[in-house]
C-alpha cells in the first residue's frame, strides 16, 4: 500500500513537472518570436485582407505576433495540397483574428487540416434497422484537437469581402469546444451566462421556428439560414456576421451583438 502511495506522489510530481516544463517552453516561445521581424513576404498576403487593412496599427503588430505563435505552434496538413505560405498565413489570421483581445490561441488544437476543395462526406443513418446515405458538401469541420479548411473557401472568402467566411465559422467551433461540449455556448463568465442564454437562445429559437414552420423570416433573413441547424451552427454562423457584417448586425440585432462584442471582447463595428 505504502509502496502505491510513493509511486502514485511520483507520477503527480512528474505532472507537474511537465505542466511546469510546458508553460514555461511556451513563454520562452512567446518571448523569442517577439524578438523575430514578421515576414515582408507574409505582410504582402495579409496587406490584401479587408480586416488587416482595416485594423490600427497596433492591433496589426498584434496579430502579427499572434499569427507567428500559431503558425509555431500548429501543424498544417495538406491533404493532395502542398502547404505554402501563403495557406498558412491567411487561415493563422482570420483564426488568431477572433481571439485577437481575448489573449489565447487555441491550446487543444494541434492540426489544421487543408483539402484544396469542397470536400464530400457521407453520412449513414439507421431508422429502424433502414439505413439511409446522405452525401452532403462541406468547406469546413472542427472536431476538438483538429480543423479541416477547403482552401478553395477559405481563399475566396479571404480575398473577397462576404457574408460568409469558412475560417471564422470552424475555429468559432474551436472556441464552443473549450467550454467541454459544442452547444452554442461559448466558455463564459458565470454572471454572463444566464444573460447569453436568454439573448441568443432566444434568437435562435425564434430563427428555428420561422425556418421549420416556413414563416416570414423577416430580419432573419439576414442570418444564413444553416445556423437553423442547431444552437453550435448558430453561434459559429453569427460569428461570421459580427466579424463580416458588424453593422447589419449591430442595426438589426443589438441585443445579440452586444452579447458577441463581450464575449471576444472586440467591437467590429469600429473597426469593419
Amino acid at each position: 500500500m505504502l509502496n502505491l502511495i510513493i509511486a502514485l506522489w511520483i507520477i503527480f510530481f512528474i505532472y507537474l513537472a511537465y505542466l511546469l516544463y510546458t508553460f514555461i517552453s511556451y513563454k520562452l516561445l512567446i518571448k523569442k518570436l517577439q524578438k523575430i521581424p514578421f515576414p515582408d513576404k507574409y505582410k504582402t498576403y495579409l496587406n490584401n485582407l479587408y480586416h488587416y487593412q482595416k485594423l490600427p496599427k497596433d492591433l496589426k503588430i498584434k496579430i502579427e505576433r499572434s499569427i507567428l505563435l500559431f503558425m509555431k505552434t500548429k501543424q498544417f496538413i495538406g491533404v493532395k495540397l502542398n502547404i505554402t505560405d501563403e495557406i498558412k498565413v491567411i487561415i493563422s489570421f482570420y483564426a488568431c483574428l477572433i481571439v485577437l483581445n481575448k489573449n489565447e490561441c487555441y491550446e487543444g488544437l494541434e492540426y489544421i487540416y487543408v483539402y484544396p476543395h469542397t470536400m464530400i462526406l457521407d453520412n449513414i443513418q439507421n431508422n429502424g434497422g433502414i439505413y439511409n446515405k446522405e452525401t452532403f458538401l462541406i468547406s469546413g469541420e472542427a472536431v476538438g484537437d483538429s480543423v479541416v479548411i477547403s482552401w478553395h473557401e477559405a481563399k475566396k472568402d479571404a480575398y473577397h469581402l462576404r457574408h460568409d467566411n469558412v475560417v471564422i465559422h470552424e475555429f468559432t467551433h474551436e472556441l464552443d469546444f473549450e467550454s467541454g461540449m459544442v452547444d452554442g455556448i461559448p466558455p463564459l463568465e458565470k454572471s454572463k451566462y444566464d444573460e447569453w442564454i436568454n439573448i441568443i437562445g432566444k434568437n435562435y429559437k425564434e430563427f428555428k421556428e420561422k425556418i421549420i414552420n416556413h414563416k416570414s423570416l423577416e430580419k432573419y433573413k439576414l442570418i444564413n439560414p444553416y445556423g437553423a441547424t442547431n444552437e453550435a451552427e448558430f453561434f459559429a454562423v453569427v460569428s461570421e456576421m459580427f466579424w463580416t457584417k458588424p453593422k447589419t448586425l449591430k442595426l438589426h440585432f443589438p441585443d445579440i451583438y452586444k452579447e458577441y462584442k463581450n464575449f471576444f471582447n472586440f467591437d467590429t463595428v469600429k473597426y469593419f
